[in-house]
Order: C-alpha cells, then structure tokens, then sequence
C-alpha cells in the first residue's frame, strides 16, 4: 500500500510540531524513568565499629575502595552499575556478629555471603544468562579497624587505613598503601602492591608483579608469571620466607642484620647477593644453598625463568 506525501508547509509544520513534542519528552525522560539509574551513592552501611573489629565487604563483582574515615564511624556506600534488568535484583545485606560487621552484595547467583566467606553459582552463566555490569563499594574506615575486602572481579585499593587487611580479587589488581597492620594480599589475575604495611605481608597472585614495602617482615610472595620486588626494614618476627615466580626476576632487600638460610633453585651465574654468604652444599645445576650470618630461618627463592638478587637494606 502506498501513502500521499503531503508537500504542504502546513504538513511540514505539523511534523516539525510534533517532533519538538518527542525531542521534549526524550529530553525530560532522564529525570522519571532515566532517574532509578544514575551513579548517585546508595548509603549501605553508618556506623561504629570498634577497633579490633573486623569490617568484611564481599562482592561478586565490582571494584572495592577503602579510604581512611575522619572520624569513628565506618561508611559504606555503593554505587550500582547494571543493566536495566538485573539493577532491582541486586540488594545489599549487613550483618553484626559480636563486634563485628559483615556488608553483602548479595547478586541474583549468591549462594552464600557471611562472615566466613562468599560463595556464588557461577554455573548460571552458561544457560543463557548475559544480564551484565558491576556494583562498585566506597568504604571510609578508622585506622584501627581490621578489613576483609573481597570481590570476584574487579580492583581493589586500600588506601591509608585499617590496622590488619587482607585484600582480594579473582580478577584485578590488588593495591594496599599504609595499613596499621600485617597485610594478606592476593588475586587470581592481576598485580600486587603492598607498600608502607606495618606488618608481616602474604601477597600472591596468579599472573601479575609483586611489589610490596614493609616495616616489618617477614614476607611472603608468590606470582605464576611476573616479577617480584620487597624490601623490608626490620624483622621482628623472624620466620621461614619464600619468593617463588613461573617467570621472573626476584629481588629481595632485607635489613642488615639478616641471618638466614638460603635455597634459590635458580642457576648460579643468575643469584647474587650483598652479604657475605657460607655455601653450605655447593652450587652446582640449578640450585644455590647457603648461609647469611649465623644462620637461621629458611628464604626460599624460585623462578622458572629469571634471577634472583638479595640486597641490603640502606
């Protein structure tokens, strides 16, 4: 079926009309329907948690991003960014045991989300739901509040705050800058960073580089593919060590005063060393063994493809 075309102005005019109409309603649209989906903060959580306490966030996916607060109380914002679909589905959970508070983003596909962990049905993934996008927290925390900050997907940066942290993602760097305490730092994919901890570091990763700078050690480090950096001022608690990467260099400064004994299952024209080291058992093949000052905890160092270099602390 054909239609006139009506060449009239006064047809024109009608069109041109109307069409202002819809360009107004568009325009107003992102204040009614438009407006549930905006990046405005949701307030998740206000509140005191003593220190000593733990704090625990738990996603499935989104970033996680923790400041120092300026007061005593712990805020917790969210920030949701999904699809139109999934945006109602994903509510937010906040638990008290004892002292303690646990914040949950709790996604269609969780199964679990408490204290001692987060568990999700990844297998809905492969029957045909493609509902996509993240819910990013902002978390302003006391300084002598301990922190589990946790997400399947996505970075996590502690910046300047808690006293113990650990720090986790099943994809994304991990980033953990001025924490009162030890540190425990790990992804499935993605760089560590550790620096200015106060206290023992466990970082790993499985493909990524390690950086990490702690006043005390002792330290922990391990990357299926990258390389790893540490320097420790002081060792307080003297305990075996281990560095280990599939692929690349290590290098490791400790503090002056170091008495150890070492294992690097590296080749000898790639190991070298500030201090003064007692072979103990040769250092034929692919394996150095020997002794720094007196002797004492084990440092384990392997690479798949790299040096290894220790170096003393100025």
């Amino acid at each position: 079926m054909s239609y006139p075309v009506d060449l009239n102005p006064r047809g024109l005019s009608t069109m041109f009309f109307r069409s202002a109409l819809l360009a107004a309603a568009l325009a107003a649209a992102p204040l009614t329907a438009f407006a549930q989906f905006s990046s405005d903060p949701i307030p998740v959580f206000n509140g005191e948690v003593g220190p000593g306490a733990w704090l625990r966030i738990r996603n499935n996916n989104g970033r996680i991003e923790v400041r120092e607060a300026a007061g005593r109380n712990v805020t917790v914002t969210a920030v949701k960014r999904l699809d139109d679909e999934i945006r109602d589905d994903v509510k937010f959970d906040v638990v008290r045991d004892g002292g303690n508070v646990t914040v949950c983003a709790i996604w269609p596909r969780t199964v679990r989300c408490d204290a001692s962990g987060y568990d999700y049905d990844s297998d809905r993934w492969g029957r045909g739901e493609r509902r996509t996008g993240r819910v990013d927290f902002t978390v302003l925390l006391p300084r002598g509040v301990r922190l589990i900050a946790a997400t399947g997907n996505g970075v996590v940066t502690v910046r300047d705050a808690g006293a113990d942290v650990e720090a986790s993602s099943g994809n994304g760097e991990v980033s953990v800058l001025g924490a009162g305490g030890r540190v425990r730092a790990s992804s499935g994919n993605g760089d560590i960073e550790v620096d200015r901890a106060q206290g023992d570091v466990h970082a790993s990763t499985g493909n990524g580089s390690i950086r990490v700078a702690t006043a005390n050690g002792p330290v922990t480090a391990s990357t299926g593919n990258g390389r790893i950096r540490v320097d420790m001022r002081t060792i307080t608690n003297p305990a075996d060590m281990n560095f280990s990467t599939g692929n690349g260099s290590i290098t490791v400064r400790f503090p002056s005063d170091l008495s150890a004994d070492i294992e690097a299952s590296v080749p000898f024209r790639n190991f070298s060393t500030d201090f003064p080291i007692k072979m103990e058992s040769g250092w034929g093949g692919h394996r150095v063994e020997g002794r720094i000052g007196n002797g004492g905890p084990r440092i384990h160092f392997s690479t798949g493809n790299g040096s290894v270099s220790i170096e003393k602390s100025s």
